[in-house]
């Protein structure tokens, strides 16, 4: 053999040892982190370690792959595309080690937690799981996995009361298909996210991500295999109430989607919220028994809708409403609105709180912006009519919560309006 043969041989032989301890792959002396944006504030981030770029542009549910990570340095969060931080950590990585960084919260907001993806996978037919609540205004929340057909009255918690900000501990689950609920802790009837077909295969090691959908009462899920894929649990339903505001005593109903919203429900009156079904669906009003032209309306995924039912019972006038259910984002305070549901004023209405204007030039089927208001217990409202030298309503002594949401609704007759109100959530 030539002394060239023997040292080809021996180059070979050294490349393939170095592949076996790695040297062929990642760094050893890194941690393999990935970024998941699971933020209701933030479309898109970019993750830095000392200034320099690992992932950039991550949408929601984003990414799967992991990028290499100094363990020590400084990292942030930004805005695609700038450099300006929104949040500056430093996670206690290891080398060689798996991680998830998962980055949430409202515009402002923004939080992260160090997912550890070092978990020994479980015995076959097994699975592991972890639950994640990232939805701070949805409180703490209960996680069902169920059959298709089973009842909550008779299933308990996977998961239960899982906190916001906290990573549950691990649990081993049959491998299969499951039905998805997550309801608010301690309660079977708010439900707030039910997706089927949920499969968790053998000695597959998950993390289920919790997150806000739209209206900020519901949740949407992100199911992270450990080292693997990424899948969105999107909801199918929204949540829809109903303000009987006729002029003169009337009993309205109303099926959205083939849901029954409400029966012969006697104006005046606020209902509370229902599920229904997302996407465009039918909608069928009727007021004193009599069915109102039919319609559809198009509902997102996730989100919070009122409906008004309003003016004389033998005309009356139906108009949506988008209601933003995500607390305020100072938490002392709260938010309050007004919603106009009289026809035949003389001019749009206004409201103020302690003297203070919370909302003008509100017309007739139409509802303010949100505004901030102390929390108080000796609050004193005030709605007005442009033209109109007294208040239309007045009402004193009121609480308002902090960290809560809060609507005045006008409703009735223009010679006889009604005020109510009504603390959404």
């Amino acid at each position: 053999m030539t002394i060239w043969r023997c040292a080809a041989l021996m180059a070979l032989a050294a490349t393939a040892l170095l592949a076996a301890c790695g040297g062929g792959g990642a760094d050893r002396t890194k941690a393999q982190v990935r970024l998941v944006n699971a933020s209701s504030g933030y479309a898109q981030l970019d993750w830095r370690v000392d200034d320099q770029l690992r992932q950039g542009a991550v949408a929601y549910g984003e990414t799967a792959s992991y990028a290499e990570a100094d363990p020590g340095k400084t990292n942030t969060l930004s805005r695609a595309g700038t450099g300006t931080a929104l949040l500056t950590f430093n996670p206690g990585v290891s080398e060689r080690k798996h991680y998830t960084l998962l980055a949430y919260g409202p515009q402002g907001g923004l939080k992260q937690l160090l997912l550890d993806d070092n978990a020994g996978a479980p015995a076959d037919n097994r699975s592991q799981l972890r639950v994640v609540n990232a939805a701070p205004d949805a409180g703490a929340l209960d996680v069902y996995l169920t059959g298709a057909a089973d009842t909550l009255a008779e299933s308990v918690p996977v998961q239960a009361g899982a906190a916001v900000d906290a990573v549950g501990a691990w649990l081993t689950v049959n491998s299969g298909s499951y039905r998805l609920r997550v309801t608010a802790t301690g309660s079977k009837t708010d439900l707030r996210l039910d997706v089927s077909g949920l499969a968790l295969a053998s000695r597959q090691v998950v993390t289920l991500v919790l997150s806000p959908a739209t209206g900020g009462m519901l949740v949407q899920g992100l199911v992270l295999t450990q080292q693997g894929a990424i899948a969105a649990l999107a909801p199918t339903q929204a949540r829809v109430r109903v303000v009987a505001g006729l002029a003169d005593t009337g009993s309205v109903n109303l099926r959205v989607g083939g849901a029954a919203v409400l029966s012969n429900v006697n104006a005046p009156a606020v209902t509370p919220y229902t599920l229904v079904p997302a996407g465009e669906q039918a909608v069928v009003v009727s007021v004193n028994g009599s069915a109102q032209p039919g319609s559809s309306v198009m509902l997102t995924a996730g989100a919070d809708y009122t409906m008004l039912v309003y003016g004389a019972a033998a005309a009356a006038q139906v108009r949506w409403l988008g209601d933003d259910n995500n607390l305020p984002s100072d938490r002392t305070r709260a938010k309050l609105r007004l919603v106009n549901a009289v026809e035949g004023l003389s001019g749009p209405l206004s409201l103020s709180a302690d003297f203070a204007p919370v909302a003008d030039g509100v017309a007739a089927g139409t509802a303010s912006a949100y505004g901030g208001i102390d929390a108080t217990t000796t609050a004193q409202l005030s709605v007005s009519a442009a033209g109109t030298a007294a208040p239309v309503f007045s009402a004193v002594d009121q609480t308002f919560v902090a960290a809560a949401n809060y609507t005045v609704f006008l409703v009735g007759s223009a010679t006889g309006p009604v005020g109510i109100v009504r603390k959404d959530r």
